[in-house]
């Protein structure tokens, strides 16, 4: 999958399975719907990772409302907004799919708030490794 993204200028695949949204092929993936944060349903479709777990809890503390549920192609290509997030990755933006723009086709506000809230989270984990190692 990975290969099939570079072969094609791509940063990530994401894939379905049954018309319904899976994961990339080396991260999560999330879509804005009527101001809703959606991701999809933890277990065997989709490998949790550890960055599953931060994004709910960035959403919950930047007032992002969030929902865990199975995800329809039809959903993810009308999405207002699409984004991945891994461990390299943190959490990036999808502006198009397919060669199609995902709604304005610019980075939107709820993409925003996480990616604040994502620099947020990794200065506070600095700061106290920091304060662990005096």
């Amino acid at each position: 999958m990975a290969q099939h993204a570079a072969e094609n200028d791509a940063m990530e695949t994401i894939q379905l399975r049954d018309g319904l949204l899976t994961e990339g092929s080396s991260s999560n993936v999330w879509l804005v719907k009527n101001g809703v944060l959606l991701g999809g349903p933890r277990g065997p479709r989709i490998l949790e990772g550890i960055r599953y777990a931060l994004i709910e809890e960035l959403a919950r503390d930047a007032g992002i409302a969030f929902e865990e549920r199975e995800i329809t192609e039809a959903e993810l290509r009308a999405a207002a907004e699409l984004m991945i997030s891994s461990a390299t990755k943190e959490v990036m933006p999808v502006t198009t799919l397919d060669g199609a723009p995902v709604g304005a086709g610019t980075p939107g506000p709820v993409y925003a708030a996480l990616y604040d809230a994502y620099q947020r989270a990794k200065t506070r984990e600095f700061d106290a490794a920091a304060k662990r190692a005096k």
